[in-house]
């Protein structure tokens, strides 16, 4: 046989209904990594300028010169042939032959010679350097990595947590005696 609470009445016995609480969410903050800290390299290029020069364009040359000698013309008196006897044969008055030695004087001729006044030689000349003003570019600082530290990022959010749970339990009717709970999460 069905007891009444089975039948719809609590008749005589303890009597619970079904009781079902949803659980309680509440809205919280927290901060939140968005992006963790990092190190970015970033590079920077390297720096010219101008540097502006003397160059030497060409170098200083020594010439050897020859240098001739100094000549002059001399004139002098030179004995052709010197003096001498020689056999001499002519004609006398009365168509004989004659022969005698007859002395001869000596002959001279002008000669023309010439004669070193200044010796020559070798000088030496020196041609100098010849420079330019030359712009040429140099690097004044070289390219370089420096790293920069990014720290990291954060967000506040926000997230639904459960501050009580739901309970899905038994409750006595009408009294305040015990009551089993059936805690449910949802």
């Amino acid at each position: 046989m069905a007891s009444s609470a089975w039948a719809g009445g609590c008749a005589g016995g303890q009597c619970y209904q079904r009781v079902t609480t949803p659980p309680v969410y509440d809205t919280v903050q927290e901060q939140v990594m968005v992006s963790p800290p990092r190190a970015v390299a970033r590079e920077i290029p390297a720096e010219y300028g101008e540097v502006t020069e003397q160059v030497m364009t060409r170098a200083p040359r020594t010439y050897a010169r020859q240098v001739p000698p100094v000549t002059q013309t001399v004139a002098e008196q030179v004995m052709v042939q010197p003096a001498r006897k020689v056999w001499s044969v002519t004609r006398d008055a009365y168509g004989r032959e004659v022969g005698c030695w007859v002395m001869q004087p000596a002959t001279y001729a002008t000669q023309y010679r010439q004669v070193v006044v200044q010796p020559g030689g070798v000088t030496y000349e020196t041609q100098p350097a010849e420079y330019a003003t030359v712009t040429r570019p140099v690097q004044v600082r070289p390219a370089r990595t420096y790293y920069e530290s990014i720290p990291a990022t954060y967000a506040t959010q926000s997230r639904q947590v459960m501050v009580q749970p739901g309970y899905d339990g038994w409750q006595p009717i009408g009294g305040g005696h015990h009551r089993p709970r059936k805690y449910l999460n949802w």
